[in-house]
């Protein structure tokens, strides 16, 4: 509750450089916070439920001031079946957006999504995605299931441990919604 109240009262108090005006967002709509380094260079993530989908708000730090410096709306889903979007890091700093159907109906996945700090902007350089179908299965009797795992940066992945490639390149975060992924990870 301490997290979510630190970053609430960050958020009030930021001037909003991609907004007109100032942001405020209810203590009760923080999905999941955290705050990493990059290169370096400091930056806080929030993520916001709104309705459904997950806004995600990135900060970085210039000497001691903090600006909003990307938005992402609708870049995940949240609640469904009661999982929440989550947000981590990893050891190099990278920041993860994770969100997931696991109990509601026959299709059920997980994403994750991977930015970066590239070139003066946050970046989704990462795309993972895993399904596994309730109701399909294959000739063996086994559910059906696939992964997609690429990496935007250098257009390689993998689609069901096959190797493949994607014209899709890493894309500023403020363009990456739920409906966004590699034209190459589909199954149908």
């Amino acid at each position: 509750m301490i997290l979510r109240s630190l970053c609430i009262t960050a958020l009030i108090l930021l001037p909003a450089t991609a907004h007109s005006g100032d942001l405020t967002v209810n203590a009760g709509d923080v999905i999941s916070a955290v705050s990493g380094y990059q290169n370096g260079d400091y930056y806080r993530a929030v993520l916001v439920n709104n309705d459904g989908d997950a806004d995600l708000y990135l900060f970085s730090r210039d000497i001691n001031e903090i600006h909003l410096e990307a938005t992402a709306p609708g870049i995940a889903v949240t609640g469904i079946g009661g999982s929440d979007a989550a947000l981590t890091t990893t050891d190099k700093g990278a920041l993860k957006v994770q969100s997931e159907n696991i109990a509601i109906g026959r299709h059920r996945w997980q994403q994750t999504l991977t930015i970066f700090h590239r070139n003066g902007r946050f970046v989704v350089a990462g795309y993972t995605y895993s399904f596994y179908d309730t109701l399909a299965v294959d000739a063996n009797g086994e559910v059906l299931t696939g992964e997609c795992d690429v990496n935007l940066l250098t257009g390689k992945g993998f689609l069901d441990g096959k190797a493949i490639r994607t014209n899709l390149k890493a894309l500023p975060v403020s363009e990456w919604s739920m409906d966004t992924s590699p034209p190459e990870c589909s199954w149908e």
